[in-house]
């Protein structure tokens, strides 16, 4: 049985799918996993985030959680924000991001 946790309607997740040029894939996996290991705690209003892989083992899901969108405009137009994907953007294939907001939340995910 799952329970439901309360959840705020100004809450957004993005959700990135990312494929990382060949040869790029560990490299990429390691400097975002050191990022979100360093920066993350102090990130205002961030709530978690994830990175997936998929099971052909080409492609990534990044997945953040976000009290509010302007805590996330306030994230995406910081320096740190920039210089970070400065670095990772010439790694990765065009990536397909989405903005999402919660209806409804089952578990921790």
């Amino acid at each position: 049985m799952s329970t439901q946790t309360p959840i705020s309607p100004d809450e957004i997740v993005t959700i990135s799918q990312v494929r990382p040029k060949p040869g790029k894939l560990e490299s990429f996996i390691e400097i975002q996993t050191a990022f979100q290991q360093n920066v993350a705690s102090e990130i205002d209003g961030l709530i978690g985030g994830r990175l997936l892989i998929a099971e052909d083992g080409q492609s990534l899901v990044i997945m953040a959680r976000f009290r509010s969108n302007a805590d996330l405009e306030k994230w995406t137009h910081s320096a740190r924000f920039g210089e970070h994907m400065a670095r990772v953007r010439p790694m990765l294939e065009p990536p397909s991001p989405g903005r999402f907001h919660v209806l409804y939340q089952s578990g921790t995910v």
